[in-house]
């Protein structure tokens, strides 16, 4: 490790102790960079622990290339050198090697074999120390000036120089863990544009009112189809009524498709809803038959109760206009068919999303073409990077967000030790 130079004076300054800042910290004095590590909060990764439900879906268990199919082109082509840096297999090994076994779930999905993100936070926090990154808590950053190798820090514990500066700092989403957006300011007084930050992986608000009467009432092995234009984007799996729409995993990786349209002014978006996409139209209505025929006196709203929760079935009944009390057996082959299209295509209006303080990712950042992605650092201001979702790269759900923070930090942290070294050897 090399030895750090005085009481305020660094290698590498990285701001924000979340997944992102504490990797590219590790990283960095992993390879022989003094490295202090500034944290605005009472507590280091706060965001870490709240993720995947406190569980911690911290990577996604496959191929470089099927991590990136987890993110836009654009963002896919960014980020493959960070990707080639640290690959999900790298992830596994690194966090099997602090102590954190692993496991992996359906979706490819990798959570610590206790389930307790608290167990992930502690290793990278033991590895730090172990290393020698100085840690300083409730040291918000104030300023960033300089460039060039040569950086003046103010943050609320004092002045820090450093030869490199991380910028870690995330976005906006979930604010409750602390997330303020203050790196984009860092980030644009240093010269870089950021794209409007906007939420992505979160509920959806509709126009009709009725989900609200069904709110917490979760559908697993649903179809949730979206209209874009002439683009149909579609999930499989479980989502959720809430008191504003729709939430649950499947509506929050459609989130990501919608957020930019509904933000613009390009609403309202077209959704659908297919309860039994295990059959199709025309063995759905031979079930339907099959129920109305094989019991011709009993109410539609028993019938209904066999195809739908209870919530939901009253739903049926109040708001799409079937009668409860209607006996199966005049059950009218119109009235049989709407009931098929709605079992199928049940509507719905999407007109916004949730604030983004309810997001779990910021969609927007520091923009990807001033950032070279062989290193991470700034095109613009040498001696500065970036790492995690303080960066234009936001993914789907599934760990794929979270591998971005460690790739990329970790491809920062390498870099930046590595101008240090060249600079001390020069």
């Amino acid at each position: 490790m090399m030895k750090r130079l005085s009481e305020e004076c660094f290698d590498i300054l990285v701001a924000g102790a979340g997944p992102a800042g504490l990797m590219a910290a590790i990283e960095g004095a992993r390879n022989r960079a003094a490295v202090i590590l500034l944290e605005a909060g009472p507590k280091p990764g706060r965001k870490l622990l709240a993720t995947g439900g406190g569980r911690c879906n911290l990577s996604h268990a496959g191929t470089i290339e099927s991590f990136l199919e987890g993110f836009d082109r654009k963002a896919a082509r960014f980020l493959k050198p960070a990707a080639y840096a640290f690959p999900p297999e790298e992830a596994v090994r690194f966090f099997e090697s602090l102590g954190a076994p692993l496991k992996v779930e359906r979706g490819a999905r990798v959570f610590p074999a206790s389930d307790r993100a608290d167990d992930i936070l502690k290793a990278l926090l033991k590895e730090a120390e172990a290393v020698g990154v100085i840690l300083h808590m409730a040291a918000p950053v104030k300023s960033i000036s300089g460039c060039s190798g040569a950086f003046e820090i103010s943050s609320g514990r004092g002045i820090y120089r450093s030869g490199a500066v991380i910028l870690a700092t995330g976005g906006l989403s979930m604010r409750r863990t602390g997330a303020t957006g203050d790196g984009y300011a860092f980030a644009r007084n240093l010269g870089h544009t950021i794209v409007e930050p906007h939420p992505s992986l979160v509920p959806l608000v509709t126009e009709e009112t009725w989900p609200r009467e069904a709110a917490g009432l979760a559908l697993k092995n649903v179809l949730l189809a979206a209209h874009l234009g002439k683009k149909r984007i579609t999930r499989f799996g479980e989502m959720l009524f809430t008191h504003n729409g729709i939430g649950g995993p499947i509506t929050l990786e459609i989130s990501r498709f919608l957020t930019d349209t509904l933000s613009t002014g390009g609403g309202p978006v077209r959704v659908e809803i297919d309860l039994k996409p295990a059959l199709d139209e025309k063995k759905l209505d031979a079930r339907l038959l099959r129920e109305l025929n094989e019991n011709p006196r009993r109410r539609l709203s028993t019938v209904l109760h066999t195809l739908m929760p209870e919530s939901l079935m009253k739903i049926f009944t109040s708001h799409f206009g079937f009668n409860p009390e209607l006996t199966a057996g005049h059950v009218t082959r119109e009235e049989r068919l709407r009931l098929l299209r709605l079992l199928k295509t049940l509507p719905l209006t999407v007109t916004a999303t949730e604030p983004i303080e309810e997001a779990l990712v910021t969609r927007g950042g520091v923009s990807l073409s001033e950032i070279d992605s062989r290193t991470m650092e700034s095109k613009l201001c040498p001696g500065l990077f970036f790492a995690g979702e303080i960066i234009n790269a936001d993914g789907d759900c599934g760990g794929y967000n979270l591998h971005q923070c460690w790739a990329t930090g970790a491809l920062a942290g390498r870099s930046a030790a590595g101008k240090a070294r060249m600079k001390d050897e020069g």
